[in-house]
C-alpha cells in the first residue's frame, strides 16, 4: 500500500489539506484550505449526510488530479488549488487517476496470459513462468517437450 502523504480533513465549513504525520496525536500545518461554501452556498446549514457526501465527493475530485505521479505534498497542494479553481468556474474534466497502477496492472498481465497461450518460444516461456503464480495455468509435460523443442530449434540457428 501506498504511503499517505497528505490527509484531508473537514473544519466546519473548510475542506483542508495537510501533510500527514507519522504521529496521529501531532497537529499538522494546514497547507491548503478550499471553503465549501463557494461551491455550496449553504453548506453550513446542511445535515451531516449531507455534508459528508459533497466532502467525499469534492475530496476526491481534488485529490484524483495529483494521485499519481506527485510524490509530495506541494506538488498535491498545487494540483488540487487548480482543479480547485476549475470546479468554482463551474469546469468538470478530467479524468479519475489510479494511483495504485491496478488498471494498466491487469491490462498488462492479460496481454502476458494471452501471449502465453501461442505456442512458440515466448508463448511457452511466458506459460512456464506463470504457471508458478496463485491459480496459475499448469505448464505440463508436454509443454515442456514442447519448450525442450523450440530452445534446441533456436540453438541450432546461433
Amino acid at each position: 500500500m501506498a504511503k499517505r502523504i497528505v490527509k484531508w480533513a473537514l473544519d466546519g465549513v473548510m475542506l483542508n489539506l495537510s501533510k500527514a504525520l507519522e504521529d496521529p496525536k501531532a497537529t499538522a500545518e494546514i497547507l491548503a484550505g478550499f471553503d465549501l461554501t463557494k461551491l455550496y452556498p449553504t453548506f453550513a446549514e446542511m445535515s451531516d449526510v449531507q455534508k459528508q457526501i459533497i466532502v467525499y465527493g469534492v475530496k476526491q475530485k481534488l485529490a484524483d488530479v495529483g494521485a499519481s505521479d506527485i510524490a509530495d505534498p506541494d506538488g498535491k497542494v498545487t494540483s488540487a488549488k487548480k482543479k480547485w479553481e476549475e470546479l468554482l468556474a463551474g469546469k468538470w474534466s478530467g479524468e479519475r487517476v489510479n494511483a495504485t497502477h491496478a488498471a494498466e496492472n491487469k491490462k498488462t498481465l492479460s496481454a502476458i496470459k494471452e501471449a502465453s497461450k501461442v505456442v512458440s518460444l515466448q508463448g511457452l516461456l511466458m506459460k512456464q513462468a506463470l504457471s508458478t503464480l496463485p491459480g496459475g495455468e499448469p505448464f505440463t509435460e508436454d509443454d515442456q517437450a514442447k519448450l525442450d523443442e523450440f530452445i534446441k530449434t533456436a540453438s541450432r540457428r546461433k
